[in-house]
C-alpha cells in the first residue's frame, strides 16, 4: 500500500496589479507605476508596453513568486530562475511553451513537441504529432519515421539509413576503410 505524504501549499497570496509603463504624456517611465484596481477588474490593453495587467502570486518556500501577465494575444507566466522547476510559460493560440533551465519545450496546437535550448539556434528536436522524430544540430540530422520503418542520419562525412530490412551507409572511418554497410550485419525477416 502506498502512503501519501501531506501536500504543502506552494502559493500563499495573489494580487491583481496594473503596471503603467508610460506617463500620461506618453513618455516611458524608468520603473512602472503599479496600481491595484479597487473593483478587482483590469482591462487587457492592445499595447502591453504602455499598460499591462498582471497578477503577482506569492510563493511559499522554494516555490518562488510568480507573475501572470495578460496580453491581448498571449498569457505569460514568469518566476525567479532560482526557484525549483520551470521559470517561464507562454500560452497563445499556437501552443504552450515552457522554459525549464535554459531549454524551451513547446507543445504546439497539433500535438507536436519541440525542444530548443535558449540561445543555441540550430540545436532543435521535434516529436511530430504522428510519432516521427527529427533532431537537428550543426553536426548532424537524425530522422525517425512515426512507424519506425525509416531511420536516417546525415553528417558532414556521410549518410546512413535503415529502411525496413535494408541498411545503407555512405560513411568511411578512414579513406581506405570499407563502407560501413559492407561490414554491417544484414537485417533479416523471419
Amino acid at each position: 500500500m502506498n502512503a501519501f505524504t501531506s501536500i504543502k501549499s506552494a502559493w500563499k497570496s495573489a494580487q491583481l496589479l496594473i503596471a503603467f509603463h508610460q506617463n500620461r504624456d506618453g513618455r516611458k517611465r524608468n520603473d512602472p507605476r503599479l496600481w491595484s484596481p479597487k473593483n478587482g477588474v483590469a482591462g487587457v490593453t492592445d499595447d502591453p508596453k504602455a499598460k499591462e495587467a498582471f497578477v503577482v502570486v506569492r510563493g511559499e518556500g522554494d516555490a518562488g513568486d510568480v507573475q501572470i501577465k495578460v496580453h491581448p494575444d498571449r498569457i505569460i507566466v514568469r518566476r525567479d530562475p532560482d526557484a525549483i522547476g520551470w521559470s517561464g510559460i507562454q500560452v497563445d493560440h499556437y501552443g504552450v511553451k515552457v522554459l525549464v533551465g535554459d531549454v524551451w519545450i513547446t507543445v504546439q496546437a497539433d500535438g507536436s513537441v519541440k525542444r530548443e535550448p535558449e540561445g543555441h539556434h540550430g540545436d532543435t528536436s521535434w516529436l511530430e504529432a504522428d510519432g516521427g522524430f527529427l533532431r537537428l544540430t550543426p553536426e548532424m540530422e537524425i530522422s525517425v519515421s512515426g512507424d519506425g520503418e525509416k531511420m536516417t542520419r546525415r553528417t558532414p562525412d556521410g549518410f546512413a539509413a535503415v529502411m525496413g530490412p535494408d541498411a545503407w551507409s555512405g560513411e568511411r572511418a578512414a579513406p581506405d576503410a570499407p563502407l560501413a554497410y559492407e561490414v554491417m550485419p544484414r537485417l533479416t525477416k523471419d
